[in-house]
């Protein structure tokens, strides 16, 4: 088991340097004649001089390779480098903009998981009849709709039209000195529109994979045993296919939490969250390679360990896999 792991994290490593070198490359040509940190609406005249003073302190001169090598170097000590746009550490920014990410996600994961365990189960319950099809139909419907139009849709129904919910951001203006309570309700207010946006993609294969999973269960002979002692379908879905299912869905939740990161940078966008995913995007249009590189590696990182995680945990819960 331990070998396995070991060849998946080597595999991983491999695969994570390809991508920061693919990104690296990508990410130097596109700034093309512009200065590292200058963003795409910048105007501001340079001399010359100037301009190759600074090319020359950020190693632009450099061959792509050898830049990349630095990069790598600086890695290996610990450095993500400094911001080309503020001159600040890179992980000090990424630091700052974790927790929001983080809340973002987990609230999404949570929903995802009260909506589509319970709406799977329903329909593996009675498959075929209408609850069955009309949960299959909607969940797709949702899953079809983009994710930055139903965030508009969401904002113009609830937000301006109603005013039930904050338009964007994390904290109303003032609440600093507001009592406790009414500071979390606000937080908990701003978080509702984008925490939907986020989940509700992924409410149609989560529902559906558990739906798939307890359907087969339903037909293996411990669950034909349980019908013939007299259980009720639903106590043979609870206590019976539940308990099979535990494998695949820790397989797939392993796979869940980099997806809803990758996600996450159009919905913090939008709604103006100061997560990762808005720092990625403002780093891309300020040109801010060294940001660039650092997300693009926490991302891949994630995931590498959002894998191996599902590695460990299948084989927590399948002794064949420990004993393979």
């Amino acid at each position: 088991m331990v070998r396995a792991i070991a060849r998946r994290l080597a595999t991983g490593a491999v695969t994570l340097l390809l991508v920061t070198a693919i990104v690296f490359a990508l990410a130097a040509m596109s700034t093309g004649s512009s200065l590292p940190g200058e963003s795409v609406e910048d105007t501001s005249p340079l001399t010359p001089e100037q301009r190759a003073e600074i090319r020359a302190l950020y190693h632009f001169d450099e061959p792509l390779h050898v830049r990349y090598g630095m990069w790598l170097q600086d890695l290996l000590r610990g450095d993500l480098g400094r911001s080309f746009h503020d001159r600040r550490p890179v992980a000090a920014k990424i630091a700052e903009r974790l927790p929001a990410t983080l809340a973002l996600n987990a609230a999404a994961l949570l929903l995802m998981i009260l909506v589509s365990v319970p709406l799977g189960a329903l329909a593996a319950s009675s498959p075929g009849s209408l609850l069955d099809r009309a949960a299959g139909s909607a969940t797709y419907a949702l899953y079809s709709i983009p994710v930055f139009w139903a965030a508009l849709l969401l904002q113009l129904a609830f937000a301006i039209r109603l005013g039930w919910l904050p338009l964007y951001g994390t904290q109303t203006s003032g609440m600093e000195a507001a009592p406790l309570v009414a500071r979390l309700h606000d937080r908990l207010a701003h978080f509702v529109l984008p925490t939907v946006c986020l989940a509700y993609p992924g409410f149609a294969y989560l529902s559906r994979f558990v739906r798939g999973i307890l359907v087969d269960n339903a037909a293996a002979e411990s669950a034909r045993a349980a019908r013939a002692r007299g259980l009720a379908p639903s106590a043979v879905v609870i206590r019976h296919g539940f308990r099979q299912a535990a494998v695949p869905l820790l397989t797939l939740a392993g796979f869940l939490l980099p997806r809803l990161v990758g996600g996450s940078v159009i919905v913090e966008t939008i709604f103006a969250i100061p997560g990762l995913g808005h720092l990625f995007v403002g780093a891309m249009f300020q040109r801010d390679i060294p940001v660039v590189m650092g997300l693009t590696l926490l991302s891949g990182a994630a995931t590498l360990g959002g894998v191996v995680a599902a590695d460990l945990l299948y084989a927590v819960a399948d002794p064949r896999v420990r004993r393979a």
